[in-house]
């Protein structure tokens, strides 16, 4: 898929990409391409700024629940280095617990998808997703205190 972008696309989004398996991610695109700054690299990243680091890091599991069901996601996420994980919720999932998925979702890999706690470390971040090769970062806010509205509201504060 990387490499087909890098053929006929101006660029291309990922969404839940690994920060740490960016940069083998993008190595499948032609020389020319990579690094170009008229070639986009975003990636869409679930976002939950709040000082309670735990109330962040559940909200960004009940996001990324309906995505571990899906293969194509299990499969890039194995790929990226989280076969354990993947693995135990596959079970979860033929087993008829889907109730058990946030729970099998480790710290690791959600720091690794997502970007959650406080304004600052989420900023910190955004910086780190820009030095795996995302050129534009797309936060996909989601609150611990509110509805969309005050997620957003968080992203902007966040960034003022």
């Amino acid at each position: 898929m990387v490499a087909l972008a890098g053929e006929i696309a101006d660029g291309l989004i990922f969404a839940n990409g690994s920060r740490s398996h960016m940069r083998e991610s993008l190595s499948a695109l032609l020389a020319a391409k990579r690094g170009h700054p008229d070639f986009l690299v975003a990636n869409m990243i679930p976002t939950c700024i709040a000082d309670d680091i735990e109330a962040a890091k559940t909200v960004n599991r009940r996001t990324l629940t309906r995505y571990t069901l899906l293969p194509n996601y299990r499969n890039y996420w194995k790929e990226a280095g989280y076969i354990d994980e993947m693995t135990a919720i596959e079970t979860a999932i033929a087993e008829n617990r889907e109730a058990d998925i946030p729970s099998l979702m480790s710290d690791r890999w959600l720091a690794d998808a997502t970007l959650f706690g406080p304004a600052a470390r989420v900023r910190e971040g955004v910086a780190a997703w820009r030095d795996a090769g995302v050129t534009t970062p797309i936060l996909v806010p989601s609150s611990a205190y509110g509805n969309q509205l005050k997620a957003v509201e968080e992203i902007f504060a966040a960034f003022a």
